[in-house]
């Protein structure tokens, strides 16, 4: 069975959650399906360092240079689409489909499905790894000028447009928590929805782990103190705001209480704004890490800031796994159930997010305590295998249904 896969980057190295997801799953299916990668990219330069690794996997790769959003002037399409519009992916997409058998298309995006001809018999599998109007709709709400709320509102009409054309045009839409499951539904209730959760179990020891953690030494000495940690991809712009909304506003009120405590920012790309961090003695800011294992070993605290996203969070799935204390926000916590309060702690504004970061610092019982909980929580989380069983299942269900049809033609 062959299967054209779309995604948004190349999912190697898998350092942010959209990767991740990509590669656990593209390293599962390759064992029962062929898979046939085509990646629209931001950072050609960089991801075509690492399309062998994907051939370990993939029967084909191929890589495309995004169009810069200054080109698509006056274009009616959503930000997300502009930034990942490539006439030479839609090209060769179009060139393959016409020329090969696929027994079906999967999308990593609503954005992605621009690159599909408009009338394509074979069945799409549309991943939303959240809902992006949603999260459009959010900016929006924190916006502070009337320049902002314009270009945000726009933004969230065209977004909310275009992802329920491309709902309809799928054949199954899959997301990644109930809540976003829910939300499709209401605006489009009779397309076909799965929800299919991330796993976590990929968080385990290897010499990556060991080599990152030689270099923490370095910075553990210099930090004795209650140390925090924040964990993001800040290539996302969603992580770029909680990362300055937690150093800026909250970290303050946290070292007036525990004058020792250093903020550790993990996380590649991280831009100038976040680099500037640095000039405050109490946070650490490290960049591209081979492995964050060592990191959440090392933490007292993991913090979840996030006031922009949709979907479930990897990193926050990665510190339950873990085992640490998490204080996070209601968008940082989506998807993780009804009993998620007893795993973690949710603050949404600044004073009550600082005051339950100090006391899990000043209160080592109340930390032990929610660290058991975590870990509790974190067994009942789905694995990678889990998740490959269920696109299995998904991928059968459809061929299986588009070969009766054939049949019957």
């Amino acid at each position: 069975m062959r299967v054209l896969f779309l995604t948004a980057h190349l999912p190697f190295p898998p350092f942010s959650g959209g990767r991740r997801r990509e590669f656990e799953l593209i390293s599962r299916l390759s064992k029962k399906f062929e898979i046939h990668l085509c990646s629209v990219t931001k950072t050609w330069e960089i991801d075509n360092t690492y399309v062998n690794n994907m051939l370990s996997y993939c029967s084909t790769v191929n890589l495309f240079k995004a169009v810069p959003a200054v080109m698509q002037q006056g274009i009616p399409y959503s930000f997300q689409m502009k930034r990942h519009l490539s006439h030479e992916a839609r090209s060769h997409i179009s060139h393959e489909l016409g020329r090969h058998y696929y027994d079906i298309v999967h999308v990593e995006g609503y954005y992605l499905m621009q690159l599909l001809p408009s009338k394509l018999q074979i069945p799409i599998i549309l991943v939303e790894h959240n809902i992006e109007y949603l999260l459009t709709l959010q900016r929006f709400m924190l916006s502070t000028s009337s320049q902002e709320k314009s270009r945000y509102w726009q933004e969230y009409v065209y977004t909310l447009k275009w992802e329920r054309i491309f709902w309809r045009r799928a054949k199954i839409c899959v997301t990644l928590t109930v809540e976003d499951k829910i939300a499709m539904k209401r605006l489009e209730s009779d397309i076909n929805i799965k929800m299919i959760p991330d796993g976590i179990d990929h968080l385990k020891d290897n010499g990556a782990h060991k080599r990152q953690g030689n270099i923490l030494n370095s910075h553990i000495a210099r930090a004795m103190g209650s140390r925090i940690l924040l964990v993001g991809n800040f290539a996302y712009e969603p992580n770029i705001d909680a990362a300055l909304y937690f150093s800026n506003q909250i970290f303050p009120l946290v070292l007036q209480a525990v004058p020792n405590a250093k903020l550790f920012i993990v996380g590649n790309e991280p831009p100038p704004q976040i680099l500037s961090l640095r000039s405050n003695r109490q946070i650490v800011v490290t960049g591209y890490v081979e492995s964050v294992i060592p990191f959440y070993r090392m933490a007292d605290v993991v913090v979840c800031p996030l006031r922009i996203g949709g979907g479930i969070k990897v990193k926050v799935l990665e510190a339950l796994y873990a085992g640490k204390a998490i204080v996070s926000t209601s968008v940082g916590a989506q998807g993780l159930g009804s009993n998620t309060r007893q795993a973690l702690t949710v603050a949404n504004d600044v004073t009550h997010f600082a005051q339950s970061v100090i006391r899990l610092l000043q209160d080592p019982e109340e930390r032990l305590k929610l660290e058991r909980n975590a870990l509790t929580y974190a067994k009942n989380l789905p694995t990678w295998d889990h998740a490959t069983q269920a696109f299995v299942k998904c991928y059968e269900e459809t061929i299986s249904c588009r070969r009766k049809k054939q049949l019957v033609r």
